[in-house]
């Protein structure tokens, strides 16, 4: 069952709350950055993956993915001193360790969601295929309510509504 909570309304006209609000933390400016970032470096991949797709399965291609990751990731993870898989039951510093069905199912999904892109981007390209998997955001707030118990904003939900609602019609309007 979906819970609404009640958000913060930033009052206009100033004082040093409201300036606090809207400049946001050291970490959720960075967290916005980077946000951004990805979203950016994903279009790259998703324009770079349709030129790929051309020539090769999207099996391959998703292969050709996760080494480059295993790449990247494995000798960050050796120089902070973490192991390569979840053993013994270790936590993170300042975390709790996570159950190992929740990391296996999260492997499955994560798996299945990448496939299920990469085939969209062959089959519709790369541009139609975003405009569409871009509503992932309400599924996030869904997914959250549903499974976690997160409360939702109505603000929130109806941005995801509204992304959506914009990703249906351009799909419409392009026949």
């Amino acid at each position: 069952m979906l819970r609404f909570r009640q958000v913060p309304r930033v009052q206009h006209g100033g004082g040093p709350q409201a300036v606090q609000l809207l400049r946001g933390s050291g970490a959720m400016a960075a967290g916005y950055v980077l946000a951004v970032l990805a979203s950016s470096l994903w279009g790259l991949t998703y324009c770079l993956d349709e030129r790929l797709l051309a020539g090769q399965s999207v099996y391959r291609l998703y292969y050709l993915h996760t080494l480059g990751g295993l790449a990247v990731t494995a000798p960050l993870l050796w120089w902070r001193g973490e192991s390569l898989l979840p053993v013994g039951g270790t936590a993170p510093a300042g975390g709790s360790a996570s159950p190992a069905w929740l990391i296996i199912v999260t492997m499955l999904v994560a798996t299945i969601a990448a496939l299920s892109i990469l085939k969209s981007i062959q089959l519709l390209g790369a541009q139609r295929a975003a405009v569409f998997e871009i509503s992932y955001p309400l599924f996030v707030v869904l997914f959250g309510a549903l499974l976690f118990d997160q409360a939702v904003s109505p603000r929130v939900l109806l941005g995801g509504l509204l992304i959506f609602a914009g990703a249906f019609v351009i799909m419409r309007s392009e026949g």
